[in-house]
């Protein structure tokens, strides 16, 4: 992990790095590696490479790796073009661009709170 980039991410799980267990940002975090377990925090992005098994409590989710569990963001999440999701996901705002791919159960409360 590294700290302060120039991207204004404060934290970052770099390529080649696996990582199994929970892991808690209070910044911006930036994930390129592996993650098996759990991520809380609020600005959570996976870059294209990214390969993430875990429940995920954001505010919002950027993702253009690939992810498999639950992602719970309350406010946004958003697949860009090469994200391959499998899991469910509860939000009550999802951006799905073209070429992304997404197998699971959505959720979309109306309520900002309840997601």
């Amino acid at each position: 992990m590294s700290s302060t980039s120039e991207s204004g991410f404060e934290s970052c799980i770099g390529k080649g790095t696996k990582v199994s267990g929970k892991l808690f940002f209070k910044a911006p975090a930036r994930i390129e590696g592996e993650v098996d377990g759990e991520i809380t925090g609020d600005e959570i992005v996976i870059e294209n490479g990214a390969v993430v098994t875990a429940r995920i409590s954001a505010k919002r989710v950027s993702i253009e790796g690939n992810v498999s569990g639950e992602i719970v963001a309350r406010e946004r999440i958003e697949l860009l073009p090469t994200a391959r999701v499998r899991c469910s996901i509860s939000t009550p705002s999802l951006a799905l661009a073209d070429g992304a791919k997404f197998d699971g159960d959505c959720k979309m409360p109306r309520d900002r709170a309840a997601a």
